[in-house]
């Protein structure tokens, strides 16, 4: 898969606070998660009362998780209802804001197209089975 395939453009708002940001769209990531600096960006910070730790693959790798954000969020161009729950880490790569797991893919049917990630269906639409 190319790059442009796994990065998307997302807007995330919290109360009158928006940004844009490119977003990684990880199928082997099995969170969402934000960086804590987007997080304060938005002012949508809530911290957790006993932070974790996620293993990443990588030898020797993990994400300290130490609160959550609940957003407003429009992926490439359309609303997610709802917005999304994004958890934050303390310490994700300093050039990752985002990184969409497969709970975001899976529940807004996001597909991999030669033009990029796209949700399979618009307007977006959540089922429960």
């Amino acid at each position: 898969m190319k790059l442009g395939e796994v990065v998307a453009e997302v807007e995330l708002r919290f109360g009158d606070k928006a940004a844009r940001l490119k977003a990684v769209v990880d199928t082997g990531a099995s969170r969402s998660i934000m960086s804590k600096a987007f997080s304060d960006k938005l002012d949508a910070f809530t911290p957790l009362k006993e932070p974790y730790d996620l293993r990443t693959a990588n030898e020797g790798g993990g994400l300290r998780i130490i609160g959550y954000s609940r957003v407003g969020v429009t992926f490439q161009g359309v609303e997610v209802p709802g917005g999304a729950v994004f958890e934050v880490a303390e310490n994700l790569r300093k050039d990752v804001d985002l990184i969409l797991g497969r709970p975001e893919i899976d529940s807004w049917g996001i597909i991999f197209t030669p033009e990029g990630p796209k949700p399979r269906k618009v307007p977006i639409e959540f089922e429960i089975l």
